[in-house]
């Protein structure tokens, strides 16, 4: 009785994992390589003009001016669209016929320009001219930074008043302006 059900379990093959043991290993065809991810960042950053093509690797700020493009890609494309001279200039055409990549001089435009935007709109809302740039968000972080471009924190803000959505300044004197009247304490 006992021989059956052990020579039942002996005639069919087990595999090494069955037994507890390690699976078989893949063939090299089986086997999918990862993207080279370095390579891929590498191509982006020549065909944004970040580096020279004859430049093979990069500091640490390409890469992080590298994410700055990337998440502001898509805003600046639409703001960009509707200024005159429109996005081209500002663009490069992906080798994998994908859409339009925003350049480091088209991120330069787009950063300028926003910052131009913003400071009309802070002086209209009561900011006196020479003061305008030393603003600070409800936190007391600067607004613009020493070349007179929107901090991710002044940006922030700005983008909040332009859609009217409930936000804080200040100015260097310490009054308190906004889209609403302002409260007594900080929020």
């Amino acid at each position: 009785m006992i021989l059956v059900p052990l020579l039942l379990a002996l005639s069919r093959p087990a595999a090494a994992q069955d037994l507890g043991g390690h699976p078989a290993p893949k063939t090299a065809a089986s086997m999918e390589t990862p993207p080279d991810e370095r390579r891929e960042t590498l191509e982006e950053m020549w065909q944004r003009l970040l580096l020279p093509p004859d430049q093979s690797s990069w500091a640490p700020q390409d890469f992080e001016l590298l994410q700055k493009i990337r998440a502001a890609e898509k805003d600046a494309v639409a703001y960009l669209r509707h200024i005159p001279g429109g996005v081209r200039p500002w663009t490069a055409k992906s080798r994998t016929g994908g859409p339009a990549r925003l350049t480091k001089a088209g991120y330069e435009r787009y950063e300028f320009l926003l910052s131009q935007d913003a400071l009309a709109y802070f002086e209209s809302k009561g900011a006196d001219a020479k003061w305008a740039l030393k603003l600070k968000d409800w936190d007391d972080k600067p607004m613009f930074d020493g070349a007179g471009l929107l901090t991710d924190e002044g940006a922030r803000v700005y983008r909040r008043a332009k859609y009217n959505l409930e936000v804080f300044w200040k100015s260097p004197t310490g009054d308190v302006y906004g889209t609403r009247r302002p409260p007594a304490n900080k929020p």
